[in-house]
């Protein structure tokens, strides 16, 4: 009888050493994945993922993800206008403790709170298209173009048909989207300084069939001489009115998105201001990746070029 309890004793002891040996060994693996063996992630948060611009926002970024071995969580609202969904996007993949965000706000003086508790958390933030407010400084480098100067752009091209006296319509987008009201101000600034009538500037919220609304609505009350839009979507709306009342306007926009080449190569649309939506998405993510990795050699701002695409 004693020698039973003396063997399972023993046998007692031996599993026990076995489930701590196991234990050891496990901790030790995931000690190594923590340290570096997992895929980093990143989340790339954009103003909206169903338009033509931001999708290709999105390829760059899909792209640099490849290249450099990073699982990426791409996320945006419906629609532009759409803050809280993307405030809570922030909110959900901060908890989900990401390696890095590249983000883009629909409203960068709402977007403050929540880009400081991902600060907060220790996840680190690239902020690209659309540049933050000086009250945030946490950012890791801002990428993008000056939207002002784009508007300005558009507007002197514009300048090369149009004479004074002549009646433009400026689209914007949504109220509080930064980069689209600097936009639609330097075309607004340039055209008034040449003489041209701003005959009403309205918010098209970057949507086609709101642009394409209001430019019908404005042609019913007054003639046109071109219409400037802030970027690609509303363009295109503000061209299909003009040709369905039958008249003629010249009509610029902003962001160089396939389709709007296209009617430009046509000569429909009069010219867009291209960026480099697709080098965007792939610098940010490579920047927030050399971040993450530890690399604090960057930039606190890089800029984007953009070229006047013309027929």
């Amino acid at each position: 009888m004693k020698r039973n309890a003396r063997l399972i004793s023993i046998l007692v002891c031996i599993l026990m050493m076995f489930v701590c040996v196991t234990g050891v060994f496990a901790g030790a693996r995931q000690q190594q994945q923590q340290a570096g063996g997992g895929k980093l992630r990143v989340a790339v948060i954009l103003k909206t993922l169903s338009s033509t611009y931001w999708q290709t926002v999105l390829s760059g970024a899909e792209k640099a993800a490849a290249e450099l071995g990073v699982e990426l969580i791409p996320l945006g609202p419906p629609t532009e206008d759409d803050a809280i969904a993307q405030t809570n996007m922030v909110e959900d993949v901060v908890t989900q403790k990401v390696d890095a965000i590249v983000f883009s706000p629909c409203q960068p003086e709402g977007a403050v709170t929540v880009l400081n508790k991902a600060r907060d958390a220790g996840v680190p933030v690239v902020v690209i298209d659309t540049p933050m407010p000086a009250a945030y400084t946490s950012a890791v480098t801002y990428i993008g173009s000056n939207n002002y100067q784009i508007g300005v752009l558009g507007a002197k091209e514009m300048l090369k048909v149009l004479k004074s006296g002549n009646k433009v319509l400026v689209l914007e987008g949504a109220p509080g989207n930064v980069a689209m009201t600097e936009r639609a101000d330097g075309a607004e600034k340039t055209f008034k300084d040449a003489g041209i009538n701003i005959v009403s500037r309205q918010p098209a919220y970057s949507d086609r069939e709101r642009a394409y609304s209001i430019t019908q609505n404005v042609l019913q009350t007054t003639d046109l001489d071109g219409v400037f839009a802030a970027n690609d979507e509303q363009a295109l709306g503000a061209y299909r009115a003009i040709v369905q009342t039958g008249k003629k306007a010249v009509v610029c926009g902003v962001d160089g998105n396939p389709d709007a080449k296209e009617s430009v190569d046509k000569g429909e649309l009069f010219a867009t201001v291209a960026q480099s939506a697709d080098q965007m998405g792939y610098l940010g993510v490579k920047y927030a990746v050399q971040y993450a990795k530890g690399d604090r050699n960057i930039e606190k701002m890089i800029d984007a070029p953009t070229p006047v695409y013309t027929k």
